[in-house]
């Protein structure tokens, strides 16, 4: 089976600490020499000879050829032997590679750089010119060995000379001076490191299944070199953030919004790609009726059949009195892994922005909330989360007492025109992620019965209201 034939389930941002270092460091060099100095080397090299022959080969005159001669032993690069002739020092042996080459001149150029290492594995993942230009937010964020930390610089170091040449290879260091035909420069020694910042490094990690509902392993992180000790980080934080089988409270919140198919797509054995495929392709899916989905609604595929659902409802409404404007209520599931994508930002940026038709006669369509979970009005640390997460937008959204239908189900619904359910299934024996699977809807008494499901749920008590002021 093809990757292309795979399934993706689940689509996960982990957020790995980089360090940014300016680092000033010496390497060694190679140099061609001016070209008398060159060739008096070069025909000394071939055999010793006396000052006479040099002139002759290099048309020079005696008194030039002297000088040249004098000025190189002055560098120690030629002396006389016992039979009055100038031959190569060991010295100037050194810069001859074979006998007919070119000789080259060793050089230590002292410059500087700035490059940011990520803190599992010390790939270089910025440099002076290419910042992350990334944000702590929408993701998991990933919590590597303290001794890595502990000893961030040291290791820096040893990645940098130890990446060196694939540095310059990358173009990550442009600075550093390469003579043609003379051999790559190496690091001499690092002469100081120190940090400057520190910024997310992003990893996008898309989690598969086969055409039998069989979970495909991730074994790399694409854009690293080393991925190794970042893969063994990536399933430490999955595995501290696992939650036990929840099939039972999902069946259960199927049950109660009267969701006729979803039952039949999933259960204890897995996830049942033939059934999902018979439904997607069924008429309900064809008119509206019932669209499922499989992964968050917030992915790319997922929202676009959404918008697309949504485009025909807005052109409804721009032709119909409304009384009053309509809510569009996203209440976002009380599982850990929702959210980690930074892609839900723009989604929901989007619902904000197409709230109101365009042009100079500008038409309320509806007003959108988004509702996100909280344990207690005092929650400061998942308060502070979806105040960083939704911070362009932070007056469209609330904060509500987790829980709703047992804390697996997240809902957007446009008040009796439609809903979409995603419920987020756990089965840890099977998938290292929840499976969100769900369903977009014009059915209106589906609509209704989410709409009352809602309603039940978020009272007084449990709306905290909006969470900037929380």
């Amino acid at each position: 089976m093809t990757e292309h034939s795979n399934i993706v389930y689940n689509e996960i941002d982990f957020l790995i600490p980089s360090y940014r270092f300016n680092i000033r460091y010496s390497y060694v060099t190679k140099r061609g020499l001016s070209f008398i100095r060159e060739f008096v080397l070069r025909l000394a090299h071939l055999s010793p000879m006396k000052s006479g022959e040099i002139s002759g080969f290099l048309g020079l005159t005696e008194r030039e050829a002297k000088e040249a001669i004098r000025d190189l032993i002055e560098r120690e690069e030629l002396c006389y032997n016992e039979f009055g002739k100038v031959e190569l020092t060991a010295k100037s042996k050194g810069y001859f590679p074979q006998l007919g080459e070119s000789p080259q001149v060793t050089d230590i150029v002292t410059t500087g750089t700035v490059l940011g290492f990520e803190v599992c594995g010390f790939n270089c993942v910025s440099t002076q010119s290419r910042r992350l230009n990334d944000k702590w937010t929408s993701g998991l964020r990933i919590d590597a060995k303290s001794e890595l930390i502990a000893n961030r610089a040291k290791l820096a170091g040893k990645a940098f000379q130890r990446q060196f040449h694939a540095l310059l290879d990358k173009e990550y260091i442009t600075n550093v001076r390469e003579s043609e035909g003379a051999g790559r420069p190496n690091i001499y020694k690092i002469d100081s490191l120190k940090q400057i910042g520190t910024e997310p490094y992003r990893v996008k990690i898309r989690f598969m299944m086969d055409e039998y509902g069989v979970v495909v392993e991730t074994d790399e992180v694409e854009p690293l070199d080393n991925d190794e000790l970042a893969l063994e980080a990536i399933e430490q934080s999955m595995e501290n953030n696992r939650i036990r089988n929840n099939l039972h409270e999902v069946t259960l919140a199927v049950e109660s919004i009267g969701d006729i198919h979803t039952g039949s797509i999933i259960n204890e054995q897995g996830f049942n790609v033939d059934k999902f495929k018979a439904l997607a392709q069924s008429r309900s899916s064809d008119n509206g009726e019932f669209i499922p989905f499989v992964g968050s609604l917030y992915t790319r595929d997922n929202w676009q059949k959404f918008n697309e659902q949504l485009d025909i409802v807005k052109k409804q409404l721009v032709g119909t009195h409304q009384e009053g404007i309509k809510p569009l209520t996203w209440l976002a599931p009380s599982e850990g892994m929702w959210g980690r994508n930074n892609y839900l930002i723009s989604c929901f940026d989007s619902l904000v922005d197409g709230a109101k038709t365009k042009g100079k006669k500008q038409k309320t369509l509806y007003k959108p909330t988004l509702f996100v979970p909280l344990g207690s009005r005092q929650d400061r640390h998942n308060c502070r989360r979806w105040k960083d997460d939704f911070s362009n937008n932070i007056n469209h959204v609330h904060g509500y007492a987790e829980g709703f239908l047992g804390g697996a189900v997240e809902v957007v619904l446009l008040a009796q025109e439609l809903v979409a359910v995603t419920y987020y299934v756990s089965l840890p024996n099977l998938y290292p992620v929840p499976i969100p699977i769900g369903f977009i809807s014009k059915n209106k008494l589906l609509i209704n019965t989410v709409t009352d499901e809602i309603s039940h749920y978020l009272t007084e008590q449990r709306d905290f209201g909006v969470i900037s002021k929380l």
